[in-house]
């Protein structure tokens, strides 16, 4: 388990101690003048809570007690049994200040600097008393001004002009003036400087964003240097042309060069001194440029390390989930994190904590054995989960791996036959790889049945949606039967700014994120191949469906762009598959800024956002996952489900329940009419099988077990051997909960089983919605 290191979290109890004790200190003075303000006392107190309990959690136990004997005082002064009087506001500053200076101290003051135990022991006197005692004399009152005057460059004349202080203007320190060893504690206690400053994330949010404006700008520097070469370039061009149009007009008679020597002359020399100041100022505009590059790039990351933060903010919550988990699936499972100080863009950081729950989830559920089927096979009873993250050039690498049972390709393959995602088929020609992305499909899940716990097939949708769709980045899963399996998330370091694939069809440019770019290539047209109509590619053994990018984009077929006779194709790669892209060219790889499409374009199919090229042209960002579904639906691959959920998305949904109290039915007619179902009912199982043969046609059927003429169990057999009706999903409502009931219930042929005694509506609504959508 990961160990708790108290020292990591003290620079953030000092960011937070700086506003507590801020305020605490402005409450005092308020308090001062208003003694009876209560809901002042009452937020005093609650930050002197604050601060007790947050210097506590992080060790720093005198901070602790001084905040203790604080809140035992106001506390009295609350309560009525002790009036708040202003000598009380002398006791409360000077341990606000003894506060002050053991926090930036970390806790860790030299000796001598603060005598801790007299000051909670006079406050806790106060407390009890409600007395102000002195504190008490210091052994050298001159050892304060002197340890500060030691601190300067010149310690020998600081500790002069120390000395002249004290012994000067009030001369605290020999006739123990009273007023002078707070402010000589003061002094010393205030040497201190912020090395924070804290501010809103909106703030720096807005920063980026004017630096990828500038990232933007210094682009189309840099196509502007382009430009300038070119027409330095050209003006050559010029002279050269020039050069061999002044040979050949030599060879005309001298009296007719005579008429043109001097507009040749001028001629050369506007040519020369053109080319000479467009090529110098090509060179110092590019000059200039790589200068604010570096300058701009140096912005950027400094610009971006303003919003970065250690992985271990998320993976130090896990410990404690994985805790809860184990012992909801009553596995013993121990969580080993690594690379916990890798950091992250705070927003991608923000996306990635819901991913890791659900392949957590998925591996403590699906993936480790229980302790006494691990024994049996040879390991150890505790199962290990290992949780790790590394940086890998732009990227972070996030891995999660147990070492459990591993993802059966067979049984997920019969596990998407059974639900409609394939056909026998399509399952045998798929390879063990791509049976392993199935479980990223929405809704998929390889339980037999959906109960309250598990079959849900929520959770690797979510996690595929987050990783590749918000975040831009890429999943792979690697898995070995009794081994384990290993999820491994590579994600951008930013939102922000990507590297991308510019592309050209039909006249316009697009940007293809490189991260799911497999390969790009010019094939000959011989190369692409006809299997079953479609068009394909051969690459590394193994045969790419081909689209054209025109096609899935809506857009017209213009003249080809000049291939050399090739055809330019971008293979992607995506959730276990790849497609090739058929674009018109090429236009080269580089580095864009990400814009969002606004409030006003939530969704567009196939853009997930624009960009700026340096010419100043906006182009469209592909939504990699749109590119590949459409892609595949083009191509005649797998689209049975999606083709299906488009069925069945017209009109309101139809439920038919079948059950005999009168109570749970007319309750669950009112809990399926208020989400918009149309309800029919039977009052029996042999009613509801009668209705359906005769022509209902209900979305789901949702059926108690237990009731006269044909139990549901009865029901759902009845309807998942007839071909007409075999496709209703069959959800029982039930009181039985033994697991041989509910084994009764799976062989019968039922989608989902739900026990009476955890039932809710959400439940109910959630798992109907699941089988029907």
């Amino acid at each position: 388990m990961v160990e708790f290191d108290r020292s990591a979290f003290i620079a953030k109890f000092q960011e937070e101690a700086t506003d507590l004790l801020q305020r605490l200190n402005e409450g005092i003075i308020t308090l001062e003048a208003d003694p009876s303000n209560r809901p002042l006392i009452d937020q005093w107190l609650r930050d002197a809570h604050t601060l007790k309990g947050s210097s506590r959690m992080v060790g720093l136990m005198e901070i602790s007690d001084i905040a203790h004997r604080m809140e035992d005082i106001m506390v009295k002064v609350r309560d009525g049994d002790m009036p708040y009087t202003g000598d009380m506001t002398d006791s409360f500053f000077e341990a606000l200040d003894a506060v002050v200076f053991l926090a930036e101290n970390a806790g860790k003051p030299a000796a001598g600097d603060l005598d801790v135990e007299s000051l909670t022991g006079r406050l806790a006197a106060l407390a009890e008393t409600g007395e102000v005692q002195a504190p008490p004399e210091p052994a050298e009152p001159v050892a304060i001004a002197a340890e500060a005057a030691a601190a300067t460059e010149e310690p020998d004349d600081a500790v002069d002009d120390a000395d002249e202080d004290v012994a000067g203007e009030d001369e605290p320190a020999d006739d123990g003036d009273e007023d002078a060893k707070p402010a000589a504690r003061q002094e010393q206690l205030q040497t201190k400087t912020q090395a924070t400053v804290r501010i809103k994330t909106s703030q720096v949010d807005r920063l980026l964003n004017l630096v990828s404006e500038v990232v933007i700008s210094q682009i189309k520097d840099e196509q502007r240097v382009r430009d300038l070469r070119n027409a330095a370039s050209v003006t050559t061009e010029v002279q050269q042309l020039w050069s061999r149009l002044k040979s050949l007009l030599a060879m005309l008679p001298a009296e007719e060069q005579g008429m043109l020597t001097a507009d040749m002359r001028l001629l050369d020399e506007t040519i020369s001194e053109q080319r000479n100041a467009i090529s110098a100022l090509a060179k110092t505009y590019a000059d200039d440029t790589s200068r604010t590059s570096a300058v701009v790039s140096d912005l950027q990351e400094q610009a971006m390390e303003l919003r970065m933060l250690p992985v271990s903010t998320v993976f130090n919550t896990f410990p404690r989930a994985m805790r809860d988990l184990a012992r909801q699936f009553k596995k013993d499972v121990e969580l080993v994190v690594e690379g916990g100080d890798t950091e992250l863009d705070k927003k991608v950081l923000e996306e990635i904590n819901d991913p890791l729950v659900h392949i957590m989830r998925n591996a403590v559920d699906h993936g480790i054995e229980p302790a006494a089927e691990r024994v049996a096979l040879g390991k150890p009873a505790k199962g290990t989960i290992r949780l790790s993250a590394r940086q890998e050039g732009d990227h972070i690498v996030i891995e999660i791996a147990d070492d459990g049972a591993g993802i059966d390709p067979e049984r997920v393959k019969a596990a998407a036959i059974r639900k409609g995602y394939l056909s026998e088929s399509e399952a045998k020609s798929m390879s063990d790889r791509e049976a392993r992305y199935l479980i990223f499909e929405k809704g998929f899940s390889t339980a037999a049945i959906i109960t309250e716990i598990s079959g849900r097939g929520v959770g690797m949708d979510v996690v595929r949606e987050f990783v590749v769709e918000r975040l831009k980045g890429s999943l792979d899963v690697e898995s070995e039967l009794g081994k384990g399996s290993t999820f491994r998330l590579t994600i951008p370091l930013t939102l922000a700014i990507i590297r991308a694939l510019l592309l050209r069809v039909s006249g316009q440019t697009f940007a293809l994120p490189t991260s799911s770019v497999e390969e790009t290539a010019r094939v000959e047209p011989s190369e692409v191949i006809k299997v079953e109509g479609h068009e394909v590619i051969r690459r590394q053994r193994r045969t790419v469906p081909l689209v054209h990018l025109r096609d899935i984009l809506g857009l017209d077929a213009v003249a080809d762009e000049s291939n050399g006779g090739k055809i330019p194709i971008a293979t992607l790669s995506f959730s276990g598959h790849r497609l090739g892209l058929i674009v018109d060219a090429f236009v080269g790889e580089q580095q864009i800024v990400i814009k969002t499409l606004g409030t006003h374009l939530k969704r567009v199919d196939n853009v997930a956002g624009v960009t700026i090229l340096g010419a100043g042209e906006v182009v469209p960002i592909l939504n990699v996952p749109d590119l590949m579904t459409n892609g595949r639906q083009i191509t005649g691959v797998r689209v049975r489900r999606s083709t299906a959920v488009k069925e069945k998305a017209a009109g309101p949904s139809r439920i038919l329940i079948c059950e005999d109290s009168f109570t749970t039915r007319e309750l669950e007619r009112s809990i399926f009419e208020a989400a918009g179902y149309e309800v029919e009912t039977a009052t029996d199982g042999a009613m509801g099988l009668a209705r359906l043969r005769e022509g209902l046609d209900p979305d789901a059927v949702v059926t108690d077990v237990q009731m006269p003429n044909m139990t549901g169990f009865e029901l759902t057999k009845a309807i998942k051997s007839d071909d007409m009706l075999q496709h209703i999903p069959v959800i029982i409502v039930t009181s039985l909960e033994r697991d041989e009931e509910k084994a009764e219930g799976i062989n019968a042929g039922a989608d989902a089983y739900i026990t009476k005694s955890v039932f809710n509506q959400d439940t109910l609504l959630d798992t109907v919605e699941r089988l029907i959508r």
